[in-house]
């Protein structure tokens, strides 16, 4: 690189720093660092011979190492010898077959807005790229009507990323509902209807239809019924979570059931289509398990169930009965 006329001489130094001038990505703000990173560096830093890793998001074989599953192998394999295969890029809004059967699947093939062809499905790389375009959408959605001014409700816990990706883009007001209780060990019906009760008109209401993260207690089928109420009644607007890999019943119609609940209502939504469940522990329960007993998990006490094996099943669970009676 060459300074041009009048520009600083020093350019860079022999280790490639900037002599002079300061990059123009210097004023760019640094990503925040989510727990999740910060436990993983703690674990790599832990030298103790029994450490265990429970807050990953992927799927580990009994012997601790990630896997390929099966299915996938098997997909892969029928793809390499699929003779009419075109390794092309897909359209913009995805292949058309797969996002046909996907919103199928998930509304139901005798939904009447598939019908009537009034259904709209996009592919994207994953879950939090289908979330973020949802997100777009709604602030496009206020951007050119002004009618939806926010704010966005989202369960308390729910994914840690999940803020995020609103204010992204551009949706800033971002309020929680009472989902989980630590003492019922499960979802509060009664606090969330308070909650969305007080909410806003038109205030996007973020639920998951299956497979609740990070705590895996989803909604019976009466509770869903008596939310989609109150959503109607207080003109509320339903985004409905269902990732593909929790789907938690192996019955696709009983897990995507919200979500044909809902259309069935006659309701406008957003349908964005972790591998992890909830233990209930708090805090101190938490630290006990990291600092004490080498064992680490998220701040709200979840963990990643593929990653116990009959390596350390037995430590773990005298590790989390410790951390239980320990500090009652």
């Amino acid at each position: 690189m060459m300074s041009g006329p009048g520009g600083n001489e020093k350019g860079l130094s022999q280790n490639g720093d900037p002599g002079g001038h300061l990059s123009v990505l210097t004023s760019a703000h640094s990503a925040a660092v989510g727990p999740e990173t910060r436990l993983l560096s703690a674990f790599r830093k832990d030298t103790h011979h029994r450490k265990v890793y429970l807050a990953g998001r992927e799927y580990y074989s009994k012997e601790g190492k990630t896997f390929e599953l099966r299915l996938v192998g098997k997909i892969k394999q029928q793809l390499g010898a699929d003779p009419t295969l075109r390794p092309e890029y897909a359209p913009s809004l995805g292949l058309t077959d797969f996002t046909r059967r996907a919103t199928e699947a998930a509304l139901g093939k005798s939904c009447c807005a598939i019908v009537e062809n009034r259904v709209l499905g996009v592919q994207t790389p994953g879950f939090t790229a289908a979330v973020r375009l949802g997100a777009e959408l709604l602030k496009h959605w206020h951007d050119v009507s002004a009618t939806w001014c926010g704010p966005v409700y989202l369960s308390t816990p729910c994914d840690d990323s999940l803020a995020g990706i609103f204010q992204a883009a551009g949706i800033q007001d971002i309020r929680e509902y009472y989902f989980w209780d630590d003492r019922q060990r499960g979802a509060c019906l009664e606090k969330l209807l308070e909650d969305l009760e007080r909410a806003p008109q038109q205030s996007v209401v973020v639920l998951s239809a299956s497979g609740h993260y990070p705590t895996g207690a989803d909604l019976s089928q009466s509770q869903w019924a008596v939310i989609i109420q109150l959503i109607m009644r207080r003109r509320l607007f339903p985004f409905l979570l269902l990732p593909a890999q929790a789907l938690c019943y192996g019955e696709l119609e009983r897990d995507a059931w919200p979500v044909q609940y809902c259309a069935s209502q006659g309701m406008e939504l957003l349908c964005a289509q972790s591998f992890s469940h909830c233990f209930g522990l708090y805090g101190q329960q938490v630290e006990f398990l990291s600092n004490r007993r080498h064992v680490y998990l998220l701040p709200g006490g979840c963990l990643n169930i593929s990653a116990i094996n009959s390596h350390n099943l037995e430590y773990i669970t005298e590790s989390i009965h410790l951390a239980l009676t320990t500090l009652l």
